[in-house]
């Protein structure tokens, strides 16, 4: 298992704080019986079996019905493994509790290390925020932040994040920017920190449309502008794809 750097460790040690309090109806164990890819898996819930679909992150496909094997897919794939194959695992569920293939949406956790997390910290996934299940968004902003900073996983050969500098007007935790979101990578491609696709040719008389990944035109969007979360999206002034 791959070994937790001590920010990780000080992080993981609230969770578990935080959890134990946490209404055990909104929690589930089972038994991991399949590795699907790096951000779901199979688990064996009692006499059911269920697809668990890991919230607040994404992970490069390994199946992707017509792009194939993408980069850093096999490598989150067994990161996800390492974790969790076999084991025995506990699944924290948030506001919804499945998406529209039926999965179940979970934070898993084995013994005290929830996985989204981990994989998220050591650089094998991207953020990826779909409300209403918002629960660890901050956390997991933190720790990709961080992997980021060392270059692990798909950070490795990344630029680095620029440093966060307030200036002494500037209220605690809040710091100066300029306008929300980053440029796109290529003409149809966001940056993995920023993988929601702003788009500003709209034919409706809105100023801004985002899209999602998963959702019905992402791969048909050519983004103007690249966000971070669905938060710094609306703050460029732009509303959800209905589709």
């Amino acid at each position: 298992m791959v070994q937790l750097s001590r920010l990780n460790s000080l992080l993981f040690g609230v969770l578990l704080t935080a959890t134990v309090t946490a209404d055990a109806s909104r929690s589930l164990t089972g038994q991991v019986v399949r590795v699907v890819d790096g951000d779901t898996i199979t688990v064996r819930i009692g006499t059911r079996t269920e697809t668990v679909r890991y919230i607040g992150m994404n992970t490069p496909e390994l199946h992707h019905p017509t792009k194939g094997e993408q980069l850093g897919g096999r490598e989150a794939a067994k990161a996800n493994g390492q974790l969790v194959e076999g084991q025995t695992v506990r699944l924290e569920l948030d506001v919804q509790e499945r998406d529209r293939y039926g999965r179940l949406l979970a934070y898993v956790y084995v013994g005290d290390i929830m996985v989204n997390a981990e994989l998220v910290a050591q650089g094998f996934a991207q953020v990826m925020t779909v409300p209403p299940n918002v629960k660890h968004q901050e956390l997991f902003l933190k720790l990709q932040r961080e992997a980021r900073l060392l270059q692990l996983g798909l950070w490795r050969g990344a630029s680095p994040p620029p440093p966060e500098r307030a200036s002494p007007s500037t209220p605690p935790r809040q710091v100066a920017q300029s306008r929300p979101g980053v440029p796109p990578q290529d003409a149809w491609t966001c940056p993995l920190t920023h993988p929601i696709k702003g788009n500003f040719t709209t034919y409706s008389g809105e100023r801004c449309i985002y899209h999602m990944n998963g959702g019905e035109f992402f791969n048909k969007t050519k983004p103007e502008r690249c966000y971070a979360t669905e938060d710094e999206a609306r703050q460029d002034g732009c509303r959800r794809s209905r589709r």
